[in-house]
C-alpha cells in the first residue's frame, strides 16, 4: 500500500494488504483489563492510572482464539479506545501473549478522552479504513454502544460480554 497510515495506526510487520479485515476490541475482548475497572469507577476516571496498568492485563481465552481463528487470508485489526501514548506497551503485551494481530489501531495521543465517545472514534476509524480500501468483515466488541454502531455501519458483530458497562454506576464512555 502507498498511502501514508495515519500516526496512530501500527502495523505488526507490514501493512496489511486492502479488503475484508476483521475488527476486534481489546480491553474486555482479547485483554482482562478488569484489575484497571477501578480507575474508571470514580467520580473523575484516572486515566493515567488505567493506562500503567496495561502490562499486567491477563489473556481472554476466547478473544485469543477467536483471533487466531480468522482465516489467514483476512488481517486482523486490533482497534482499540486505548489511547496511542501507550501503543508500545500494548504492541508489547500483543507480542508477548501470542495474540494474532496484523495491526493496532489506538485513539489518537491528542484526543481528549473525556471530550469524544469511543463510539464516535471508532466510527471515524471505520470511515477511514473504507477510505484506504479496508471493508470490516466482521467486528467484536463488548461495548453494547459499539456493537450498535457497527450494525448501523452494516458490519457483522459479535457482542462479547465482559461485563465492564453492565452496572449503571460504571464508566460507559467505553475504551
Amino acid at each position: 500500500m502507498s498511502t501514508r497510515l495515519p500516526g496512530n495506526w501500527h502495523p505488526r510487520a507490514e501493512v496489511p494488504p486492502t479488503g475484508p479485515v476483521v475488527l476486534l476490541d481489546l480491553d474486555g475482548v482479547i485483554a482482562d483489563a478488569e484489575h484497571r475497572q477501578r480507575f474508571l469507577h470514580q467520580d473523575e476516571p484516572d486515566w493515567t492510572g488505567f493506562y500503567a496498568g496495561v502490562g499486567a492485563d491477563g489473556v481472554i481465552a476466547a478473544g485469543r482464539a477467536l483471533a487466531g481463528a480468522v482465516d489467514g487470508g483476512l488481517a486482523v485489526l486490533i482497534l482499540t479506545g486505548r489511547v496511542d501514548d501507550v501503543s508500545s506497551a500494548t504492541r508489547a503485551w500483543l507480542e508477548e501473549n501470542r495474540i494474532r494481530w496484523d495491526m493496532l489501531i489506538c485513539r489518537p495521543a491528542q484526543e481528549d478522552d473525556e471530550a469524544r465517545h469511543a463510539v464516535d472514534y471508532k466510527r471515524d476509524e471505520i470511515a477511514q479504513l473504507r477510505r484506504l480500501g479496508y471493508e470490516p468483515a466482521l467486528a467484536a466488541d463488548d461495548n453494547r454502544k459499539i456493537v450498535a454502531m457497527y450494525e448501523q455501519e452494516g458490519i457483522p458483530t459479535l457482542y462479547v460480554p465482559s461485563g465492564y458497562y453492565d452496572n449503571s454506576n460504571r464508566y460507559d464512555g467505553g475504551v
